[in-house]
């Protein structure tokens, strides 16, 4: 009798998000990897929107109550701009965070103006929270919020990813702890 091949098991990471438009985010990184031939799971748990502090607490939440225990990582991304605006909020989501042993990552400034940054020639974007979604649109006519993971696969590849992260730290580290670049 034949045995059957022993299939690796896929590593988990738990990231929590804001909401849709960044679940779809998180689900082109999936496809990603498993494009590169990588055996990750990402877990998006949406908290469908709130304040920083209430998007942590409902990821907290929710690893709490994953029946997988066993993350590899456990990260929440968050938009940088909330937290730029209300510098009390951000130390809330940082302890809430320390409370579930969440890591915290940011979208500079928000999730629309990383999207600014994939696009060939735009990696070094400083665009501002208030002009990311007509920047955006600019350079997307077609976008609309929230995008599906579908468009996003559309319309970037890995390689636009390691191109922005050479000159956004958050997204780097993204990348580096699912697998997507080295070290």
């Amino acid at each position: 009798m034949r045995r059957r091949p022993v299939v690796p098991s896929r590593k988990a990471f738990f990231i929590g998000v804001e909401g849709r438009s960044d679940e779809a985010f998180i689900a082109f990184l999936q496809r990603c990897c498993d494009r590169g031939g990588l055996h990750v799971h990402l877990k998006a748990s949406a908290a469908g929107g709130g304040s920083p502090r209430s998007v942590v607490e409902d990821a907290g939440r929710a690893l709490v109550r994953s029946s997988l225990r066993q993350y590899a990582a456990a990260l929440v991304l968050l938009d940088a701009d909330r937290i730029d605006q209300n510098p009390r909020e951000g130390r809330e989501a940082s302890a809430v965070a320390k409370r579930y042993r969440l890591r915290l990552l940011y979208s500079r400034p928000n999730l629309e103006g990383l999207l600014v940054r994939l696009h060939v020639g735009r990696e070094r974007s400083q665009v501002t929270a208030q002009h990311a979604m007509r920047e955006l649109r600019r350079l997307w006519p077609d976008y609309r919020k929230p995008p599906s993971a579908d468009e996003l696969t559309q319309r970037f590849m890995r390689g636009d990813l390691e191109r922005a992260a050479r000159y956004d730290e958050q997204l780097r580290v993204l990348l580096q702890v699912v697998g997507l670049m080295p070290d």
